[in-house]
């Protein structure tokens, strides 16, 4: 006898709400740092990079996943990942995995790695034509840019630059978290 199951259709929220969420917060947090705002703000970016801005935002990537998205999917797991990374590379001098005169050219290379991930990002961005995710990708292609470039010379102004431009990006990521959870009311 052959069992036949009914497959409902599941309503499924979205994942890319606290994806955003993390994201933005995470990154408001560090760069109100890099701005020199308030640069002790980076002692809480690094656990934020590691639960908030990483971890959730991976779990939020395996839900996109699970939705057939497979953009949302890329773009959630992968800065998740990043999150969790930096955190760990700013972490392993203090635990003594590494050496801290190689912490710069190591983050030099993280930081071109992920320039290169975000201008890919970004290009496929435009084929969403939504203006806020195109905005959200633009602005983190030209965030990671502006790290590259202050990691290579060791330009405090583009350092500072780079943080104002990462604030802009927070607050544009979090207006797409406010859209996100606002369409589910309307």
């Amino acid at each position: 006898m052959i069992m036949e199951i009914e497959m409902k259709e599941q309503n499924f929220s979205n994942p890319g709400a606290v994806g955003l969420g993390g994201f933005a917060l995470t990154t408001f947090v560090l760069n109100v740092a890099n701005a020199g705002l308030i640069p002790q703000a980076l002692v809480a970016a690094l656990p934020l990079g590691i639960f908030y801005g990483g971890l959730t935002q991976f779990i939020a990537g395996l839900f996109e996943f699970r939705t057939g998205n497979t953009f949302g999917m890329t773009a959630f797991t992968g800065y998740g990942s990043f999150w969790m990374a930096f955190a760990f590379l700013m972490y392993s001098p203090q635990i003594h995995l590494m050496n801290p005169n190689n912490l710069g050219p190591i983050l030099g290379i993280t930081f071109v790695s992920w320039t290169i991930f975000s201008a890919i990002m970004s290009l496929l961005s435009f084929r969403t034509k939504d203006k806020t995710t195109i905005t959200i990708f633009v602005l983190v292609f030209f965030l990671f840019l502006l790290l590259d470039i202050a990691q290579y010379t060791g330009n405090k102004v583009v350092a500072m630059v780079a943080g104002y431009e990462g604030i802009a990006t927070a607050l544009v990521a979090w207006y797409g978290m406010y859209l996100a959870i606002k369409s589910q009311f309307d």
